[in-house]
């Protein structure tokens, strides 16, 4: 793999169609520390990258394929990395990005299936193990089915990566008023289904006796 051209002192900026863009200024740095800082980008942020893959993906292959393209392009650009404010809002965005490429390779070739039951189950929040907490995980994750994609991915970029507006604005490139404005939207949007969910549920129950 060869060593991207990394500069000292480097500044990020989106393009109108998120495209990443880098200035530079200073002399070039050496390979052993460009190889040095991005070991030690790759040690803090790997595992939260896996994690993000693998709620987004259908099996571990999968994840691990957007994992390693992420970290290929954190390589090739690492000037962009190395001078972005939060780099892993920066990898987020980059993981994000992926998996979006990847969903459309998967649509042209029809091989994408709607997402499993179980999508939402997250493995640190859901540590109760009661019958109660199962059922109402489940009512949850059936409401949020009914939810567009991009609801769905404000709603796990808070819930589960627990980022903060600025960042989620960061990875889905647009502003932090944006997402303010639909995180508020999509929250209303689950109450509503979850709320049609539970009322469906007792109108079955009530049909059958």
């Amino acid at each position: 793999m060869s060593r991207p051209s990394t500069s000292s002192d480097s500044a990020v900026a989106y393009g109108s169609a998120g495209q990443l863009t880098v200035i530079t200024e200073g002399p070039p740095i050496s390979d052993e520390e460009a190889t040095r800082r991005f070991e030690e980008l790759y040690r803090v942020h790997y595992q939260k990258i896996v994690t993000y893959a693998r709620r987004r993906t259908r099996s571990a292959d999968e994840a691990d394929d957007v994992v390693s393209a992420t970290f290929l392009v954190a390589w090739r650009r690492l000037e962009d990395l190395v001078g972005a404010d939060e780099p892993l809002a920066w990898l987020y965005r980059v993981a994000h990005l992926t998996l979006l490429n990847h969903r459309r390779d998967a649509e042209r070739t029809g091989r994408l299936t709607d997402k499993a039951a179980g999508e939402y189950s997250n493995p640190v929040a859901t540590i109760e193990s009661t019958v109660e907490a199962r059922d109402r995980l489940a009512q949850v994750t059936a409401a949020a089915e009914t939810l567009s994609e991009m609801d769905r991915e404000l709603l796990r970029l808070v819930a589960w990566e627990e980022l903060t507006h600025s960042e989620i604005a960061e990875i889905l490139g647009i502003s932090r008023v944006l997402v303010r404005t639909r995180l508020s939207r999509a929250r209303r949007r689950l109450q509503t289904a979850y709320d049609k969910h539970l009322g469906g549920l007792r109108s079955g129950g009530l049909d059958r006796d």
